[in-house]
């Protein structure tokens, strides 16, 4: 629910032209050289503004996290956020090392 909650605040803000959604994306020089650190979250919440394509991808993350946490990590809620947690740190880590042009979506 949190997930979801963060993602549609920042689709509403970004959709009103209240927040630009340049300053959410991960970029490395920005977060070392100026301490953007927000950049470090808001990169795996923000899906888009209000389109067909930004309610596809919240329902599909809606579906397979539920699913994930209720049959894998049933009563286990700690466990499932420090899964989430921990996937999140290791594509921060694959991307400084690497480039993010293998983890950009082409859609």
């Amino acid at each position: 629910r949190g997930l979801l909650f963060a993602s549609a605040s920042l689709m509403v803000l970004c959709t009103l032209e209240i927040v630009s959604p340049f300053t959410l994306y991960l970029n490395w020089q920005l977060i070392i050289y100026e301490l953007q650190l927000w950049r470090l979250v808001t990169c795996f919440f923000y899906l888009g503004t209000f389109s067909l394509p930004y309610c596809w991808n919240t329902w599909v993350l809606v579906h397979y996290c539920s699913s994930l946490e209720e049959v894998a990590f049933q009563r286990k809620s700690a466990e499932y956020l420090w899964m989430l947690v921990c996937g999140a740190g290791m594509i921060l880590l694959l991307t400084y090392l690497f480039g993010s042009q293998y983890f950009v979506s082409g859609a």
